[in-house]
């Protein structure tokens, strides 16, 4: 059984309507920084406007439906054994059938301590460590407390300069074990995508798919394309 890695960015879920993490700013968000709601600095000068903001993202994400990128993903790990490695926060993999998904960047559908990974009490801090988290049907609300040590929960999201938790010997272990990576709906230019891409250059067949793919992709079969209409192609071929 061959192994897949399929990485993805917002490309994968744009056409299900669900906007980029910029493109959410716009609307009610404009006259916001990113920093402002994505942020411990953000969380700590204006933690409703943070809230706010994700749970506009949750109502959206909430009424959005795997398009056909997504569900040709599920069925090749009907036949292959499929690995996803996604910076998306929606649950859309999963709505198609997927079984395997690891969200570097946290999932809206889940909500977590404010003390989370911190440390001595003050947030930002490294030596208290509430390790709460819990997955929920509805937006965090201000005043709902984690029930082990009382702080503020908060959605289950990294945010700017906190740390991502990419797991590098796994990811390297792996790569000398994939049969094919495919990249689809991300830049690849920021960290730590733009080391994982290099990361899984082992792998025997390498694809990176976007409408407007970055260079510096020698080594990759670039496919220039939407997620939707790409990548149930791609599946096409492998399986047959």
């Amino acid at each position: 059984m061959k192994t897949v890695v399929v990485f993805s960015g917002a490309g994968l879920s744009k056409e299900s309507g669900i906007p980029t993490f910029r493109d959410s700013l716009n609307g009610l968000w404009e006259n916001y920084r990113i920093e402002e709601v994505a942020s411990r600095e953000g969380w700590l000068s204006n933690p409703s406007a943070v809230l706010g903001f994700y749970a506009a993202r949750w109502r959206n994400i909430q009424a959005c439906e795997p398009n056909a990128a997504h569900f040709a993903i599920a069925n090749l790990g009907r036949k292959c054994r499929v690995i996803n490695i996604t910076q998306n926060i929606d649950d859309l993999l999963e709505k198609a059938g997927a079984s395997d998904v690891m969200h570097l960047h946290g999932r809206i559908q889940s909500r977590k301590c404010e003390w989370h990974r911190s440390i001595s009490g003050i947030p930002g801090d490294t030596e208290f460590h509430c390790d709460y988290r819990i997955d929920h049907t509805a937006p965090v609300q201000l005043g709902e407390k984690c029930p082990r040590c009382g702080g503020q929960l908060r959605p289950d999201i990294v945010w700017f300069g906190e740390a991502v938790d990419m797991q590098w010997d796994y990811f390297e272990q792996l790569a000398s074990a994939t049969d094919v990576f495919i990249g689809v709906g991300t830049s690849g230019q920021v960290e730590p995508a733009a080391t994982l891409l290099s990361v899984f250059l082992p792998a025997k067949e390498r694809y990176f798919i976007d409408p407007s793919p970055p260079k510096g992709l020698d080594k990759y079969q670039v496919i220039q394309g939407a997620a939707a209409e790409e990548i149930p192609k791609l599946v096409r071929n492998l399986l047959s």
